[in-house]
């Protein structure tokens, strides 16, 4: 059974062998592969093969859902090749609840509902709904239709038979008014392959969800990590934990609402206990031990606060809304805060929002904390474009030595990729702070690229606070093309849109457009822009992480461990954001494409982007390589 659907290129044949051979030994394996060489395609084929032939099932993990839909994409190809086993090619892509509920969609405060929240709710819905057949107002009315087995089959042979997106599954299932959620539950057993973001398997609640709809054992599932150079870092987020100013104003506000009883045998209520840590926020010297509170009186009240929570879930549930309670998250914080790991965790006093949401946290600095779920599995695959060194994503998330660690070179032509820096401009604070004139020099070169070369660009920004700032300056005025901006808020459909059309400027052979985004944000990972989609990419400064507390405690962790604090916390994951933006441009053989790096410091780079030169004057390299 050869199930790859294309022609292989030079380096993906290697890549499934050596992935099948890594899946007959049940082993690991971490590898990097240049951005368009087939990542998806070659892990997805090889591994599909061997789950079909051992029968095991694939969990596919993605970070963003514009990945996911490229993987269904490939499915697509695979099954439109192998007709003969139509039946058996099957896989669904499953969404954050609250991208797949109907009723969240629609629902400001359902669609802000964390997965716990949720699923609470969710639970409440379909009590209601299989409970009331005679009053059809009650319940959800998505889930009512899903119990009518006549529309749910209906629902599920046009999955079958369409290998649908999430985003075209949760348009069909809008349409039938019935739950996509519960569809895809239904579904999971049938499918051989499940495509989920990393929340899925990397939270113990939402994971067992997961495993149970499965209905087969860890051993017999086999785990893909697309984009792994971002697993540490969502990891280290998902573990972390933080107690913020607004918080615990919420909870006093929850605790009036609600009664405000009085705890430790009537000394002071929630809303008093609330305020005491109000003022350890606003009072770095304070402490609980200040406060004369000893650890058992603060266990007392941890779980008073964790039970009357519950009751005001409770409360909030029977009124039909989602049971979220402040009060019951302020006990769980306690909890954790007073538990932790010391040698794991890095405590933080965090002063946000100009000092008026200050915030202190529980900053997890080993996201191995989180992984011990991959050794049960059959094997697990784990891929990028940008995993240099290998060695420290291996030790980062916990894997074994054993490990099998490859690093493929890049097959496409050097002749079709240049990457130029130029040396007279820098984001760096300091140097900008002493001479504003760098800053017009970085727009001029924008709007000279922009101006000059009538092709699809993309503008890359370290955040969306330095792209703003460009966008409040005349340098958009100047620029006579489109333009796009990608927001920082933007929903996934408003971006699916932007990146479409401004994908289309690029085919229509006109004038092109300019796109302005972020290094690191959803568009320059996991993106795909062939031929004239994209044909330059202007990077403007270097995307060094902010030297914060929480920054420095990594550093710092990474140096005591491993002995390479600045390499493994700063550098390769600032040339792994370079890496994935640059790598926007060349998705095959015949994609040709320049990338401008705005920003002298742009030669410390040199051992991970070999192909870096200095431009003394860009705009003739620019036009030299354009008219090759």
């Amino acid at each position: 059974m050869n199930l790859f659907p294309y022609k292989p290129r030079k380096n993906q044949k290697v890549i499934m062998q050596t992935i099948k051979n890594t899946l007959d030994l049940k082993k690991d394996i971490v590898f990097e592969s240049g951005t368009g060489s087939g990542k998806t395609i070659c892990a997805l084929a090889s591994t599909l093969e061997f789950a079909l032939q051992n029968n095991k099932k694939i969990i596919y993990t993605t970070r963003t859902n514009a990945q996911q839909r490229q993987v269904i994409l490939e499915l697509r190809q695979i099954r439109n090749k192998n007709k003969e086993n139509n039946e058996k090619i099957f896989g669904i892509g499953i969404q954050g609840r609250a991208n797949m509920c109907i009723l969240a969609k629609n629902d400001l405060e359902l669609s802000k509902g964390t997965s716990e929240e949720l699923s609470k709710f969710c639970s409440n819905e379909k009590k209601k709904a299989k409970s009331s057949n005679k009053d059809k107002d009650k319940g959800c009315i998505y889930y009512r239709n899903f119990i009518d087995k006549e529309k749910t089959e209906s629902v599920k042979d046009w999955v079958k038979k369409e290998l649908p997106t999430a985003e075209e599954f949760i348009e069909f299932c809008e349409k039938k008014r019935i739950c996509p959620y519960e569809i895809n539950r239904a579904l999971m057993r049938e499918s051989s392959l499940v495509v989920v973001p990393y929340i899925y398997v990397f939270d113990q609640m939402i994971r067992n969800m997961l495993f149970d709809s499965l209905a087969v054992s860890e051993e017999d599932m086999i785990l893909i990590v697309d984009e792994a150079h971002n697993l540490p870092d969502y990891l280290r987020e998902l573990h972390s934990i933080e107690l913020s100013m607004y918080m615990l104003n919420s909870c006093s506000f929850e605790a009036e609402k609600y009664g405000n009883p009085s705890m430790v045998d009537g000394r002071f209520s929630v809303s008093d206990f609330c305020k005491i840590l109000s003022e350890i926020l606003r009072d770095i010297r304070d402490t609980l031990s200040r406060l004369k509170i000893t650890s058992k009186t603060l266990h007392d009240i941890i779980g008073d606060l964790v039970a009357y929570g519950e009751k005001i879930q409770e409360y909030r549930q029977k009124d039909g809304k989602l049971p979220r309670s402040y009060i019951h998250k302020l006990g769980l914080f306690l909890d954790f805060w007073i538990s932790i790991e010391m040698n794991q965790y890095s405590k933080l006093i965090v002063d946000a929002s100009s000092g008026k949401n200050p915030r202190i946290e529980a900053y997890c600095l080993d996201p191995s904390v989180g992984t011990s779920i991959i050794k049960d599995f059959h094997s697990s695959i784990h891929m990028s474009g940008t995993l240099e060194p290998l060695e420290e994503y291996r030790d980062s998330i916990g894997l074994s030595e054993k490990c099998e660690l490859v690093g493929y070179p890049s097959t496409f032509s050097k002749d079709n990729r240049k990457i130029f820096f130029v040396n007279d401009v820098t984001t760096k604070y300091d140097e900008i702070n002493k001479d504003e004139r760098i800053i017009t020099k970085m727009q001029n070169y924008i709007t000279d690229i922009c101006n000059t070369f009538p092709k699809n660009t993309m503008v890359f920004f370290p955040s969306f606070s330095v792209m703003s700032s460009f966008k409040n300056q005349d340098c958009l005025n100047n620029i006579n093309r489109g333009i796009y901006f990608e927001e920082q808020d933007m929903s996934q459909t408003a971006l699916m849109e932007l990146v479409s059309d401004f994908k289309d400027q690029g085919n229509q052979n006109g004038d092109g457009a300019a796109l302005f985004s972020v290094i690191g944000g959803r568009i320059s990972e996991g993106m795909d822009f062939p031929a004239e989609q994209l044909e330059i990419a202007i990077i403007v400064g270097i995307p060094y992480p902010k030297p914060t507390a929480k920054q420095r405690g990594l550093q710092r962790y990474y140096d005591l461990k491993f002995g390479k604090g600045w390499e493994y916390t700063v550098e390769a994951p600032t040339a792994r954001k370079l890496l994935q933006s640059i790598g926007r441009l060349i998705r095959d053989e015949k994609d040709r494409g320049i990338a401008v790096i705005l920003d002298r410091r742009a030669s410390r780079f040199k051992k991970y982007i070999k192909d870096i030169e200095i431009s003394k004057n860009l705009m003739d390299d620019i036009k030299n390589f354009m008219d090759r």
